[in-house]
């Protein structure tokens, strides 16, 4: 009975026993706020190479689909460290209504900078645009439209977070002149 209550009493291996409780937890805490910070991290850079893209495209006098291939391979350096070409694409769309026209219409698209086949969300060629609510056309506004998708899978497992599509978009208005006729 006495070495009962000693062994009972005995603390020595107390800290080991609670480490070894508590180690799953601090692992999955630690997992957790790397891919959330990595998640973070994918989006902002989806935002900034979205804004990059329409801004660089709307300074332009003219457009070549040369010149929009070589804006393209800037993508994976501003998604560094994220693998873009293989999980991403960048779709451009020049939007612009006419005079007199009651909708603006989508005068042109490209796609580059990576593999994936996302199709945009403004619509077909030659089609009315699908634009956020509130957004408007005053006769004769061109606007350059930049959308970015991007796949996203966590480092170690998707069982915990899963594959999620980033996708951002940004419009700017061309600087020097309509941008209205497709890129040859």
């Amino acid at each position: 009975m006495n070495r009962i209550r000693y062994m009972l009493r005995d603390q020595q291996g107390l800290a080991v026993v609670e480490f070894a409780i508590m180690l799953p937890v601090l692992i999955t805490l630690f997992y957790g706020c790397i891919e959330v910070t990595r998640l973070i991290l994918a989006t902002q850079k989806a935002e900034k190479l979205a804004h990059t893209i329409a801004d660089v495209t709307a300074q332009s006098t003219t457009l070549t689909i040369a010149g929009l291939d070589q804006l393209m391979e800037a993508t994976n350096d501003i998604m560094n460290p994220f693998p873009f070409s293989e999980q991403g694409v960048v779709i451009i769309t020049s939007m612009y209504r006419t005079q007199g026209a009651a909708n603006a219409t989508v005068n042109w698209r490209y796609s580059g900078g990576g593999e994936w086949g996302a199709t945009s969300t403004f619509g077909d060629v030659g089609s009315t645009p699908t634009v956020p609510a509130g957004f408007t056309f005053d006769e004769r506004e061109n606007m350059i439209a930049a959308e970015v998708y991007f796949r996203w899978a966590p480092l170690i497992s998707s069982q915990f977070f899963g594959t999620h599509t980033i996708y951002r978009q940004a419009f700017y208005k061309p600087r020097f002149g309509a941008l209205t006729a497709a890129p040859v």
